[in-house]
């Protein structure tokens, strides 16, 4: 099923602009929410500073590809992660960047089959300037300081499929215990070896415990299955 998302546009506000979306229907709602978007009447809305670096080329990506970004997010279309992905590491590649791959795609190159809707990317903040330049026409929401949550900047690139990047994981995160994407996980990266490409990740036994404490039992059967036969 893919259904269509009917109108997209964008209000300016003092210093800020929203990314709005509306005339959608309720399937929707749910990937609005977990994509952190306020809801405003009949509307979901984002906020971003006219200052931003290309604001305006990121608005004109958003306009043509978020319809496109919202129904693989919601599964109502398929998803190509792994070109998403492939593309992300091309860019990279011979590039003096720290960067690393978590998240259910991190699982998904050892060969354990899930169904990511995403792709989920850890690095650098120091190393942002430069990806804002690789990916200057690939940017759907800008890197921005996060203000204080679980990672130090936050932004979304369009490759085909939705990538999430972030930057230096917090401490609370591996309170109580270290999951896959925390500072733990940054400090003790395995490598694996996906379409000729050596790409960092975590170690299988935190994106265990980490499907386990999200309740996704049918992934953390799967990872134990996979563990079982190493």
């Amino acid at each position: 099923m893919e259904v269509i998302i009917l109108k997209i546009e964008f209000e300016k506000h003092g210093k800020d602009i929203l990314f709005k979306v509306s005339e959608f229907e309720p399937e929707y709602e749910r990937v609005f929410e977990m994509c952190f978007y306020k809801k405003e009447g009949n509307s979901y809305v984002k906020s971003f500073s006219k200052s931003i670096k290309n604001i305006d080329k990121i608005m004109d990506y958003y306009f043509k590809n978020a319809e496109k970004m919202f129904n693989q997010l919601g599964y109502f279309s398929q998803i190509p992660w792994e070109k998403a992905l492939l593309e992300f590491v091309k860019r990279l590649d011979g590039k003096n960047m720290d960067w690393w791959l978590t998240g259910s795609c991190a699982t998904c190159i050892r060969g354990i089959d899930f169904n990511p809707h995403d792709v989920d990317i850890m690095i650098n903040s120091k190393d942002i300037p430069q990806i804002e330049d690789l990916f200057s026409d690939r940017i759907i929401e800008p890197i921005i300081d996060s203000a204080g949550w679980v990672t130090k900047d936050f932004g979304v690139l369009f490759l085909h499929a939705r990538i999430d990047i972030a930057s230096d994981p917090v401490e609370s995160l591996d309170n109580p215990q270290p999951v896959d994407c925390g500072p733990f996980a940054n400090n003790n990266l395995e490598e694996v070896v996906w379409n000729g490409f050596k790409i960092k990740v975590p170690p299988l036994n935190l994106q265990l415990y980490t499907n386990k404490i999200r309740k996704r039992y049918e992934r953390a059967k799967k990872i134990e299955e996979f563990l079982l036969h190493c």
